[in-house]
């Protein structure tokens, strides 16, 4: 028999994905719900604001010298 390198790779991987549990229940996917992705959104937008309003106060602390003034 000869070796052919990479082989071995191939066959693993076929008697792996073969002995998946092909009868295995599967897990059914459920969309997040529309509550979940307003709580984000909201979420988000807080963040955004809470971000500019650091960014902001750390100009006013500490202004940085404009480019081309």
């Amino acid at each position: 028999m000869t070796y052919i390198a990479g082989n071995t790779a191939v066959e693993n991987a076929r008697a792996l994905s073969q002995s998946a549990l092909p009868n295995a229940p599967q897990q059914p996917y459920d969309e997040p719900s529309h509550r979940i992705a307003a709580a984000r959104a909201r979420l988000s937008a807080v963040l955004r604001s809470v971000a500019a309003r650091e960014l902001r106060l750390a100009e006013r602390l500490d202004p940085s010298p404009n480019c081309g003034s």
